[in-house]
């Protein structure tokens, strides 16, 4: 990484200024092993992408080295039901319980993409990106390829696997993410017992 490093929480706005990077980094993440999309899925990035920033309170978090953008995580706010209508919605709702269910809703932030540049990886962007975007949420969750490299990275930063489901023949693993709770509340919580 040049010392031109910087890492920028940005909203929904700022994030649809970096649609073509987006899209370059989408493709370079997911035309590759165990993903594979198809060229009409990789195309139809732009479109979702945007369908995802109108969702209300959208943002992210980005890594720019120098003029590109090596890194990128984005997602908005979980509302009160789970979502319908598209094919991942409806999959992910008829796979999950309704303890499942429960903790993807609000106050949950649904974490839509995570992508580092291939030539970027394995450098500790994807963890600190993580970190960094859900920091100030009490949940979160988000949903991978089972084979994914991101898999292991979510386990290892206390991520819960919470069941295997599949969009239009492709596996996807759920993964669910509460935030470690304060030392000094569950000490109050004994002290008045």
């Amino acid at each position: 990484m040049s010392r031109d490093i910087a890492v920028r929480s940005v909203d929904a706005f700022a994030l649809a200024s970096y649609s073509d990077e987006l899209e370059r980094l989408y493709r370079e993440c997911f035309s590759a092993p165990p993903w594979h999309e198809p060229e009409d899925r990789l195309a139809g990035f732009r479109g979702r992408l945007d369908r995802h920033l109108s969702n209300s309170g959208a943002g992210g978090v980005v890594v720019v080295d120098g003029d590109g953008l090596v890194g990128a995580v984005y997602g908005w706010p979980a509302g009160p039901e789970l979502a319908s209508g598209s094919p991942f919605d409806d999959a992910l709702a008829a796979a999950v319980t309704p303890a499942m269910a429960g903790r993807l809703v609000a106050p949950a932030l649904v974490v839509a993409e995570l992508m580092v540049d291939p030539r970027h990886q394995r450098r500790g962007i994807g963890r600190a990106l993580l970190t960094r975007y859900v920091e100030d949420w009490p949940a979160a969750w988000l949903a991978t390829h089972p084979d994914a490299p991101a898999a292991t990275l979510y386990r290892q930063e206390g991520w819960r696997q919470e069941c295997e489901f599949e969009v239009e023949d492709h596996p996807l693993v759920l993964f669910t993410w509460q935030a470690p709770r304060q030392r000094g509340s569950s000490a109050r919580r004994v002290a008045r017992g």
